[in-house]
C-alpha cells in the first residue's frame, strides 16, 4: 500500500511517506508527515502542566540560566522553567544487562521545541 499524508496532499503536495505491507495492494492509506504531527501536536495542550502556555527547558549544565530564568520570569503567567531531566550517555550504557536496541533509537519527547543556546522553548495551546 502507498502510504501518504492527507494534509499534505490538502495543500496540493505529494504527501508521499513511502509503502508499507501489503506490498502488492496498490491502494493508498493515509497517515500524518512528521511535519503536520509537530504542527497537530503544537495545537494541544500540556496534559501534565495544563496552566503552561510556554516551556522553557534548561540545559543541566547551565543551572545558572536556569536560576536567572526562574527569577527573571516567575512572575509571567504561563511559563515555566525546567531543568532538563534526560541523560545522555552516562553509567546506564556502560552497566551489564540487557537493554532492548529499540528503545535507545526511539525519540521518546513528544514535542520539539526551539533550540536556543542553553535551553529549549516549547510552546502549548492553553486549555479553554
Amino acid at each position: 500500500m502507498r502510504v501518504v499524508c492527507s494534509w499534505c496532499r490538502h495543500e496540493g503536495r505529494s504527501g508521499d511517506l513511502g509503502e508499507k505491507a501489503p506490498f502488492d495492494d496498490p491502494a493508498p492509506t493515509h497517515a500524518i508527515c512528521a511535519r503536520h504531527l509537530e504542527q497537530l501536536l503544537s495545537t494541544l495542550p500540556s496534559p501534565s502542566c495544563p496552566a503552561v502556555d510556554v516551556l522553557v527547558v534548561v540545559h543541566r549544565r547551565d543551572l545558572s540560566l536556569h536560576d536567572y530564568l526562574a527569577r527573571t520570569i516567575a512572575l509571567v503567567r504561563g511559563v515555566k522553567v525546567l531543568v532538563e531531566r534526560r541523560q545522555y550517555g552516562g553509567d546506564r550504557r556502560r552497566a551489564s544487562g540487557a537493554v532492548s536496541r529499540d528503545r535507545r533509537r526511539v525519540e521518546r519527547r513528544v514535542r520539539r521545541g526551539v533550540s536556543l543556546p542553553g535551553c529549549t522553548l516549547v510552546r502549548f495551546k492553553r486549555r479553554v
